[in-house]
C-alpha cells in the first residue's frame, strides 16, 4: 500500500534548527502488527519447550522489500513454505541463523556459525524445528490446508515481510514472508459534506468564441459585446486552474450566479 512518508532527517546536524523533511510516498505493510505479534508469540512458547530455557524474541515491523532486499533475504536461506487459505506464508532461515538454532537445540556453542555447513543430523533438527514453528503462521496466513511445512527451494513474488529476533538463549533471526500483503481495513471516508465549510478562491467564465488580438486591444470601457442567449450555457467555474463545473450564467436575488450543469458535476452551484 502506498502511504505518505518523510525523509529521515540528515546525519550529524546538530545546529539545533529545525528542518521541512520532504514528503514522500512510499510502499508501507499493511499487516496488522497484532497478527505478527501472535506470531512471535506462539514461536517463543515453542521454542521455549524445544530448548528447555525461557526465550527472548523481539519482533521487527513488517515491510515491503524492494527487489534488491528480497535478494539479501532469500540469499543462500533454508526455506520452509506454508499453503493458507489467505496467503502462502514461509519461514526464511539464513546460513548463520540456521546453525545457531541447530547449536541452542544441542545446547552447544559455535564461534563461527557461518564458516560451515549444517551436518545431516542438524539439518533434520532444523528442520523439525521449522515444522514445528510454522503451525502458528495460520494468524498471518489464514488457516491452512492441514499439511505440514514443506521445504522449498526458493520463492516467487512474495510481498511483506518481518523478522523475530531471538535474544537469549541464543541469538538468530527467523524471518516470515507472504505471497501477498492484506487489503487494508477501511478507516471510514471523506465525503463532500465535510469539505463544505472549506472556502477557495473561483472564477467564473463565459466563452464567448474567438477573437482577433487586435480587436481585443482596441476594446475601451463602456465598449459592449454580444452575448447570445445560447452563449450563457458556456459558463465554466475554475479553480487553480482546474475546472469544476459548467452550466448557465446569469442573475439571482441582485448577483451574478453560475447553475452547474448535473451532468458536469453533482448538483454544484453557486453565486458570484
Amino acid at each position: 500500500m502506498r502511504s505518505l512518508g518523510f525523509s529521515p532527517p540528515l546525519d550529524g546536524q546538530k545546529t539545533g534548527h529545525r528542518r521541512v523533511r520532504d514528503a514522500r510516498f512510499e510502499a508501507r505493510s499493511s499487516l496488522p502488527a497484532s497478527a505478527a505479534c501472535v506470531v512471535a508469540n506462539g514461536v517463543r512458547e515453542t521454542l521455549t519447550g524445544l530448548l528447555g530455557a525461557p526465550v527472548a524474541i523481539r519482533l521487527f515491523e513488517p515491510t515491503i522489500p524492494d527487489p534488491s532486499g528480497w535478494l539479501a533475504i532469500l540469499r543462500d536461506a533454508m526455506i520452509y513454505r506454508v499453503r493458507g487459505s489467505v496467503a502462502d506464508a514461509a519461514l526464511v532461515l539464513r546460513p548463520a541463523d540456521a546453525i545457531a538454532l541447530a547449536n541452542a537445540v544441542f545446547d552447544e556453542s559455535d564461534s563461527s556459525p557461518a564458516e560451515r555447513a549444517l551436518s545431516a543430523i542438524e539439518r533434520d533438527v532444523v528442520d523439525r524445528t521449522a515444522i514445528a514453528i510454522a503451525v502458528h503462521l495460520g494468524a498471518v496466513c489464514g488457516a491452512r490446508d492441514g499439511h505440514p511445512a514443506e521445504r522449498v527451494r526458493t520463492i516467487v513474488g512474495y510481498v511483506s515481510f518481518f523478522e523475530l529476533m531471538l535474544e537469549k538463549p541464543v541469538e538468530a533471526r527467523i524471518g516470515v514472508a507472504l505471497s501477498r500483503d492484506p487489503s487494508p481495513e477501511p478507516r471510514g471516508a471523506l465525503e463532500i459534506g465535510h469539505l463544505a465549510g472549506v472556502r477557495i478562491a473561483a472564477v467564473a467564465s463565459l466563452d464567448l468564441g474567438i477573437a482577433e488580438a487586435a480587436a481585443v486591444a482596441r476594446l475601451r470601457t463602456g465598449a459592449v459585446l454580444p452575448i447570445r442567449a445560447v452563449d450563457l450555457r458556456r459558463c465554466s467555474l475554475v479553480t487553480q486552474g482546474r475546472r469544476l463545473a459548467r452550466g448557465v450564467c446569469g442573475v439571482r436575488n441582485g448577483r451574478f450566479a453560475l447553475a452547474a450543469d448535473r451532468g458536469a458535476r453533482d448538483d454544484v452551484s453557486g453565486r458570484f
